[in-house]
């Protein structure tokens, strides 16, 4: 009559995978966040913050795959390009450059049979199931719609220049609802693989 009551434990879990998941971009969200300050000043210290966060993630394994080294190439060449050498086209571009990086990346990792969610997707899913093909599908699932969606991203960037009377922060403002959208797909889909998992997880491998 009343239905089940949600668990707090589980619900905290979730909150946390979601957490978890955002962490994976905290390079490219300090960046942003930090470089929407209109200044060449704000941009460099964006830069700076992130290529140290990168380090940082890959050293302590928060960071992996081919996302991380796509954050070590992009931040690598705009220390170099933007902090150093100040070139304008780089400036200009450089929303479709970063957004562009991680679409390459994700694709990338399709393409050579290693969905950079995988290693992330792993820390939460039993070592018997790693090559089970339901879950190796399902990080091919979640992989191609990051890629979709640091695609949306990058056109959304390609589309500034032609609508300066809205304003950056309306494009800034577009860009993170759709990584929002992303992160919630993420944790449904997540949340709804883990529901199907658990009854195969309980009776066993069934040959």
């Amino acid at each position: 009559m009343y239905g089940t009551r949600p668990n707090p434990g589980r619900l905290w879990k979730e909150n946390m995978d979601a957490l978890k998941l955002l962490l994976a971009f905290a390079p490219w969200i300090a960046f942003w966040i930090i470089s929407a300050g209109h200044s060449m000043a704000s941009l460099q210290i964006g830069i700076c913050v992130a290529a140290a966060l990168v380090i940082i993630m890959g050293v302590t394994r928060l960071h992996r795959g081919l996302i991380l080294w796509a954050g070590v190439v992009f931040f690598a060449c705009a220390l170099v390009t933007v902090v150093l050498f100040k070139n304008l086209w780089v400036i200009q571009h450089l929303g479709i450059l970063a957004s562009g990086t991680l679409f390459v990346a994700a694709l990338a990792s399709i393409v050579i049979g290693q969905p950079f969610t995988e290693s992330y997707a792993r820390d939460h899913v039993p070592r018997e199931l790693w090559d089970s093909p339901p879950f190796i599908r399902s990080c091919y699932t979640v992989t191609g719609v990051w890629g979709m969606i640091f695609l949306a991203n990058t056109l959304v960037n390609v589309a500034k220049p032609y609508s300066p009377a809205l304003g950056e922060w309306f494009f800034r403002g577009v860009e993170f609802c759709i990584l929002v959208s992303g992160v919630i797909f993420t944790t449904v889909y997540s949340n709804h693989m883990k529901k199907k998992r658990a009854p195969r997880v309980a009776h066993g491998p069934q040959g």
